[in-house]
């Protein structure tokens, strides 16, 4: 038995294309990046993500989950997985905060003496990825990340959080059908 063929014009004309998607050829090329940061941080006890966070609450010293997922860009819930994951290696803590409604997080000595260790190389992996890239391509990259991450923030306002994610359903009807591909 042979697989049904289906056609849409505009994927054929794009078949020939390497990477027809902006989303796919990002998370691509940040996959490039995590593996380039991985090898320089190598037997660390923190990864390039647990990083970026824990140098935040070394900025802040203490800081609500809230304000930190601002600070990182990051919505609550990735975030409360890798502040769990981090309280229980015991890189940092996690307290009450003085209104007893929200909780702060904070750096603890083991995470403090993470960073000594880990920043050197993290500062490696920049340097060889900066001279991999060259000046001009490195600056053009931050800019148009940093464009990028406006844009989405624009669209969180405009369309609000977390939606668009995922399979999209339409909503059922009595009489809705399921569509047939076409022969």
């Amino acid at each position: 038995m042979t697989a049904k063929r289906y056609h849409l014009p505009y994927l054929e004309e794009v078949r020939s294309q390497r990477h027809v998607c902006f989303a796919e050829q990002l998370r691509s090329a940040n996959r490039a990046v995590s593996k380039l940061y991985t090898q320089h941080l190598g037997d660390s006890d923190i990864g390039i993500t647990q990083l970026s966070l824990l140098i935040r609450l070394y900025y802040f010293g203490e800081i609500t989950m809230s304000k930190l997922a601002q600070q990182l860009e990051t919505d609550r819930t990735t975030l409360a997985r890798n502040v769990q994951l981090l309280e229980r290696s015991g890189h940092l803590s996690i307290v009450r905060a003085d209104d007893r409604r929200s909780r702060q997080v904070r750096l603890t000595d083991k995470g403090f003496e993470s960073l000594q260790l880990t920043i050197p190389r993290w500062l490696d992996a920049q340097n060889d990825l900066h001279s991999r890239l060259g000046h001009g391509p490195w600056d053009a990259l931050f800019a148009g990340l940093r464009g990028l991450v406006t844009l989405g923030n624009e669209i969180e306002q405009s369309h609000g959080a977390g939606q668009g994610r995922g399979i999209r359903q339409k909503p059922r009807t009595k009489d809705s059908t399921a569509r047939q591909p076409t022969e």
